[in-house]
């Protein structure tokens, strides 16, 4: 099953992987219309994600992708998406994610493919 079959308008998705791949609602045929769905990506504690936009289509701006560094809906917003050029690579600054993905009543892109990863920060010690 991949992240994005048989996603439940409305719902969250949890992701607790260290590594995955986050798909829109049918991707790549297209997503439907009146979408509102979340993905909460979470990695240990001290790590973070990176994110890495393999492709992205959604109608501009009626369609977006919101990014935003932590769990809950007010969260600090790290990017937000609509059209059809693929988003730089994002990184946290904590251990989650909450994409928050909306469709407006008509017409729809293709869709996106995102792949996650989680590292724990490198610390250089001198002595």
């Amino acid at each position: 099953i991949r992240e994005g079959d048989n996603f439940s308008n409305g719902g969250i998705l949890r992701f607790e992987s260290p590594s995955g791949t986050v798909l829109s609602p049918d991707y790549p045929e297209g997503y439907g219309n009146n979408m509102n769905c979340v993905w909460l990506i979470q990695s240990d504690p001290g790590s973070r994600i990176h994110l890495a936009f393999n492709d992205f289509d959604l109608e501009a701006p009626y369609d977006s992708l919101t990014v935003k560094d932590g769990e809950t809906n007010d969260a600090n917003v790290i990017g937000r998406f609509s059209g059809a050029e693929s988003p730089s690579h994002l990184t946290s600054n904590t251990n989650t994610l909450r994409l928050e993905f909306q469709a407006d009543h008509s017409m729809s892109g293709r869709g996106f493919n995102i792949t996650y990863s989680s590292t724990l920060p490198l610390f250089l010690f001198y002595f």
